[in-house]
C-alpha cells in the first residue's frame, strides 16, 4: 500500500480577501514549493475558516499541480456569512519526480469571499 514519504505544512492567521470571479491564486499559500524524490501521487489538504460577504455567493476553491487542476476539481468552501471551517482534499498521480509548485486557487460567485487561520499539507506519496 503506498505510504507518505515527504510533507510539507504551512499556516496563515490573517484574513485574506477575493472578490475575483476567476480563479486566482490565494497568496500565501504555504507549502508553495515542493520536490518529489520520485513519481509519485502529490496530495494536498487545505483547510480555513471561511465566509463570504452575503449568504447564498460561494467561496470555491480547486488545488494547482504545476498549473493543473488537482483532482476532484472545483469545491464550493462555504455559502455562508458566518465563519465556519472547511477543507478541500486534491490529488495528483503519476507525478514525475523533481520540483513542482502546489497552489491554492479560489474565487467567488459575487461578492466577496474571506479565509482566516488556515494551513496547507502537501504530501508526496508513493
Amino acid at each position: 500500500m503506498p505510504a507518505p514519504v515527504n510533507m510539507l505544512t504551512g499556516t496563515a492567521e490573517r484574513e485574506d480577501s477575493t472578490n475575483a470571479v476567476a480563479f486566482g491564486e490565494l497568496i500565501p499559500t504555504p507549502g508553495h514549493v515542493f520536490n518529489t524524490a520520485q513519481a509519485a501521487t502529490i496530495t494536498a489538504l487545505f483547510v480555513t475558516e471561511c465566509r463570504v460577504s452575503r449568504s447564498g455567493n460561494r467561496l470555491e476553491v480547486r488545488i494547482t499541480v504545476d498549473g493543473d487542476v488537482a483532482h476532484p476539481g472545483v469545491a464550493v468552501l462555504t455559502t455562508n456569512s458566518r465563519y465556519e471551517t472547511r477543507c478541500h482534499l486534491g490529488f495528483r498521480t503519476s507525478v514525475p519526480a523533481g520540483r513542482h509548485t502546489v497552489t491554492v486557487e479560489w474565487r467567488v460567485s459575487a461578492g466577496t469571499g474571506y479565509v482566516r487561520n488556515r494551513s496547507f499539507t502537501v504530501w508526496e506519496v508513493c
